[in-house]
């Protein structure tokens, strides 16, 4: 009977995936064979191989957590300790860590090697792991190193030489995991709210996302090219930044954006897809989705290290330890170039595998022939990859063909190494038996293994693995799986690899071509689709297979992340997302809102809006989804205080609250959208006319045109009770659309020129605008009509009054207000008829509202009838005088005006006499202090009016006159220069009755003259 030789273990069946170079034990269960057996026990004793020696690692038992390959420290320590757990025995009683990785000898530790801190990766938490300094970086590496000293297993079945079967099933979803929970679990609030990014960043983020809204409000260019080529530049954008969250930010949104939107294809990769006679129909202008997701992993989890070791080794690469390793993970990794070198430069005679087959250095006579021969079938099968021509599109049809090159190259090495041995078929025919009697059959199944090792004419551990490198090739599931060294990867690749079929039509068939070629016209959109549902079920396949060595790290922001993407978790990574940078999770919503890839928690709720909801007779829920909408909305209420934003060169300077109305501009919920543009204006300080221009521009170009109206009206109100800026407070007004603002505005001039006899303001005392509208009103309205023609037409109608008023003051005063050297405009006659005219106009329109002695209220009259008094006493100098100035026309509108305000109602007339009494006032007490009050009509309709009254607070006839003053300072009759000055006629206490008495006098005497002049008609 066989016995274990003393300087080794027991032997031990290896699990699935360990490899060693003990075979399982021979030691029959049953009774010995039938003479018909053919005995394959060789007649010398069995090689130490066999039972005796066992490589230094203990299956089950692992120094180092991790594969070389599995473990590489990525770049920037962005994913360090990702998909890295410590590994224990598995479910099915192997060891987790040791994974498809060949070691070709029980040599595990490079020179100098040291055991690393099995705490290393301990410390991550949900924000990312802060820099190590050197002699942890140095530490890793020598972890790295050290774990390559794990070796996989020979598969012992003859099913591992045949495609294996499917592990990812189309669909599915994994339920292991709540990764929406696990990621606000991760997130602090602390961090939610906070702005890293430069002024720079910022400013470029939100350049690029508007011209993406602009650009698919305008219907430039197609819609995925749009946004492929948005996607690429924000990437290109954040990845210049020194931040180090905003890093971590652009590692998930780099993985987001590979899978929904590719990059566009080099001019060289283009010119070679249109050269294919068979491409993608629709995306041949973006980089295949297995391109960018073989990119993201060989950036984010690199191996070149350890393929530099490889290829920095003299002699023959296959001399290496690590050498079919390199082999493998490069193949695996789309790396064909390095593959061949690798390949290519092997030189067998000084191959280490040697050892393990022959016991000798390097292969010799017909092993290394064959072995020569095998590889340079991979090599010449590897010169016809579709790879090499940048063809990526593995679904496609020339990777079809390629898959069923690499079958017929598998069996051609099959019948190489193993031609017609009994042995190899043998092996199935023991397994394929009656279920009765297995032990029997798994005793000659294994006395058939090693035969089959002793017979083989290709090295047995050159065959091993090329035959892994073909399944590989082939894309199958299990074989990928068992080379994958983390979750990551192996989701990563079992998804790169994928034919783009579904079901299980059998490889090669007619049927499996046919839909390779219809897959291979699928649409970009549609390419998205699929790879995110093949990642999702690929995930599922992973995460389910209880592989230890396949955890999630609950406690990594980055996993976490990174699951959730490849999970079809859009909402989870947006959480994670907006824990590291809110510019980054903003921008990367609003591509996939853009996209149509944004998908929320909500449920079915998600899809719908209020609306919708209220015609449903639903409440609207509570809402667990992160929405575009609510990233926005944080965003801008962070942009909004800072003062400005500038670019590295200074060139580009913009205040924050422009930026944040900008982006609430792009809310899907427009009402929330202006509820909290409408907060950021109320907070906004408006105190100079560049800073309102800007903003009602903005809000005009934006189509918030109430907002507009808003941020004009506070800034007039604002001028109004804090300046004496009267052009600029009327101008906003009537960019506000307040015509009643406007008429107070108007009004309160018109009654300090009317109480002081005077054009108020002095012409050198006037504000810029107020000159403007009044020097060239033409050109300044047409100017004003060019922003907001609605304003320009409002403005023009309330104007003409007060322009009229001043235009009879400066005809009055022309003459004594003249500078030296300086000649009249006018002769005095002409001038007076001019005056009188105008200030005609004036009195006809203040009685508008008053004919026949009814109050009218709903009559709009540019000057008031409160002043009518004061105007009449403005007339009396055109009366009594030598030559006639009023012409009968003049004569009769004096006498209507002067016979309705005698029958008017009484609180009209008490109004007037008030107004009266101020101007009065005025003249005679000097540095005296009048004021403009507001009161209430309340006769046929509650209308405000405005009563020039003296300090007297009251009311008449049961109607309130007291309200908001606008003063007047007064004085008495000063010394300024007046044409003539009304109010010396007339005492302090003088009465309406007194004016209205001189007044009818006057026009008595004036029709006289008329008729007596045979003027009869008007």
């Amino acid at each position: 009977m066989f016995r274990v030789p003393d300087s080794s273990s027991p032997p031990s069946t290896p699990g699935r995936h360990g490899y060693s170079v003990n075979v399982p034990s021979t030691t029959p269960a049953g009774p010995p064979p039938g003479p018909s057996f053919i005995s394959s026990t060789p007649a010398d004793p069995p090689p130490r191989d066999l039972f005796g020696t066992r490589p230094n690692f203990v299956p089950g038992r692992s120094e180092f957590g991790q594969s070389l390959f599995g473990s590489s420290p990525p770049k920037n320590d962005l994913l360090e300790g990702l998909g890295s757990a410590r590994f224990g025995t598995s479910a099915e009683g192997r060891p987790g860590s040791h994974r498809g990785r060949t070691s070709s000898s029980g040599f595990g530790h490079f020179p100098n090697s040291q055991q690393p801190d099995e705490h290393a990766m301990d410390d991550d938490d949900a924000e990312g792991e802060e820099d190590e300094d050197m002699d942890g970086s140095n530490e890793r590496r020598i972890m790295v190193r050290d774990s390559f000293s794990q070796s996989f297993a020979s598969r012992s079945s003859m099913d591992d030489y045949n495609a294996g079967q499917r592990l990812v099933q189309s669909g599915s979803k994994q339920r292991q995991y709540d990764l929406t929970s696990l990621a606000k679990g991760l997130t602090s609030k602390a961090d939610l709210g906070t702005l890293i990014e430069s002024d720079h960043v910022v400013l470029e983020t939100e350049r690029l996302l508007a011209r993406l809204q602009d650009c698919a409000l305008e219907g430039e260019g197609s819609k995925s090219e749009i946004l492929g080529d948005t996607a690429q530049k924000l990437l290109a954008l954040w990845q210049t930044s020194s931040a180090k969250k905003l890093s971590q930010a652009t590692t998930l949104a780099k993985l987001l954006f590979a899978i929904h939107h590719p990059a566009h294809l080099t001019d060289e990769a283009r010119t070679l897809s249109a050269s294919r006679a068979l491409t993608q129909h629709g995306s041949e202008s973006f980089t295949p989705i297995p391109k960018m997701l073989f990119d993201w992993l060989n950036t984010e989890r690199p191996v070149d290290d350890e393929i530099d070791e490889v290829l920095g080794q003299s002699g023959g690469y296959s001399s290496h330890v690590y050498f079919w390793d390199t082999v493998l993970v490069t193949a695996l990794r789309g790396q064909f170039t390095t593959t061949l070198e690798l390949l290519n430069g092997a030189n067998f005679a000084v191959a280490y595998t040697s050892q393990e087959d022959e016991g000798t250095s390097g292969y010799k006579g017909s092993k290394l022939d064959h072995a020569t021969r095998a590889t340079q079938e991979v090599v010449n099968l590897l010169r016809r990859c579709p790879a090499l021509n940048d063809d990526w599109d593995i679904k496609g049809h020339d990777w079809s063909i390629f898959r069923q090159l690499a079958r017929q190259a598998k069996r051609n090495l099959e019948d190489l190494a193993e031609g017609d041995s009994q042995n190899r078929f043998s092996m199935s025919q023991s397994l394929g038996g009656s279920h009765f009697g297995l032990s029997q059959s798994r005793a000659n199944f294994s006395l058939s293994t090693h035969s089959r090792k002793v017979e083989c004419k290709v090295p047995w551990s050159v065959y091993d693995r090329l035959l892994k490198f073909y399944h590989v090739l082939i894309g199958d599931e299990e074989t990928i799986m068992d080379f994958s060294q983390t979750w990551i990867e192996a989701t990563f690749l079992l998804t790169i690899w994928w034919n783009g079929e579904e079901d299980e039509l059998a490889q090669g068939s007619l049927a499996a071509s046919r839909r390779s070629l219809a897959q291979s016209r699928r649409s970009q959109i549609t390419d998205a689709r699929a790879y995110s549902a093949r990642l999702s079920a690929a995930l599922q396949a992973v995460f389910d297979g209880r592989d230890d060595a396949f955890t999630l790290m609950t406690n990594n922001v980055l996993e976490v992340g990174i699951a959730s993407i490849l999970d079809e978790n859009v909402d989870g990574a947006l959480h994670i997302l907006r824990s590291l940078s809110l510019v980054a999770a903003s921008a990367v919503a609003e591509v996939a809102n853009a996209g149509g890839w944004l998908k929320r928690s909500d449920g079915i709720f998600s899809h719908l809006d209020p609306s919708d909801l209220l015609i449903l007779s639903y409440n609207q829920p509570s809402q667990t989804g992160l929405s575009k909408d609510d990233l926005l909305v944080a965003y801008a209420n962070q942009l909004s205080p800072k003062a400005q934003l500038k670019s590295h060169d200074g060139s580009i300077s913009r205040p924050g609250w422009e930026l944040g109305i900008e982006m609430l501009g792009r809310l899907d919920d427009t009402v929330l959208g202006n509820q909290q543009i409408q907060k950021i204006l109320d907070e906004l300080p408006l105190t100079s006319v560049e800073q309102v221009d800007k903003v009602t521009q903005l809000c005009h170009n934006m189509g918030l045109s109430d907002q507009a109206l808003g941020i004009a009206r506070k800034f007039a109100e604002y001028l109004q009770a804090n300046t004496q800026n009267y052009g600029d407070a009327i101008l906003y007004y009537a960019r506000a659309h307040a015509g009643s603002k406007i008429q107070e505005v108007l009004r309160a001039l018109v009654a300090h020129c009317l109480v002081k006899s005077i054009a108020y303001p002095p012409l050198a005392e006037l504000d810029a605008s107020l000159k403007k509208l009044i020097t060239s009103p033409k050109k300044t309205l047409t100017e004003l009509a060019s922003l907001d023609s609605g304003a320009a037409a409002l403005l023009s109608n309330y104007l003409s009054g007060y322009a009229t008023i001043r235009k009879f003051y400066d005809l009055r005063d022309e003459e004594v207000l003249l500078r030296e050297g300086e000649q009249p405009a006018h002769r005095p006659l002409s001038r007076k008829r001019t005056a009188a005219n105008a200030l005609a106009v004036i009195i006809s329109s203040a009685t508008s509202s008053i004919r026949g002695g009814l109050y009218d209220p709903e009559v709009e009259t540019v000057v008031q009838v409160d002043v009518l008094l004061p105007l009449l006493g403005e007339a009396l100098v055109f009366v009594n005088q030598p030559k006639r100035t009023l012409t009968l026309r003049h004569l009769y509108e004096l006498l209507a005006a002067v016979e309705d305000l005698s029958t008017a109602p009484s609180m009209i007339r008490a109004q007037c006499e008030e107004a009266l009494s101020t101007t009065l006032l005025a003249a005679h007490e000097h540095g005296s202090c009048s004021s403009l009050q507001k009161s209430t009509s309340n006769l046929t309709t509650a209308s405000s009016q405005y009563s020039l009254i003296g300090s007297i607070s009251g009311s008449v006839e049961g109607v309130s006159t007291a309200s908001s003053t606008v003063l007047v300072q007064g004085g008495g009759v000063d010394d300024v220069k007046r044409g003539w000055d009304w109010r010396k006629g007339f005492p302090r206490g003088a009465k309406g009755e007194d004016v209205i008495r001189v007044v009818r006098l006057g026009i008595a005497k004036e029709l006289g003259r008329a008729f007596a002049e045979g003027e009869l008609q008007p």
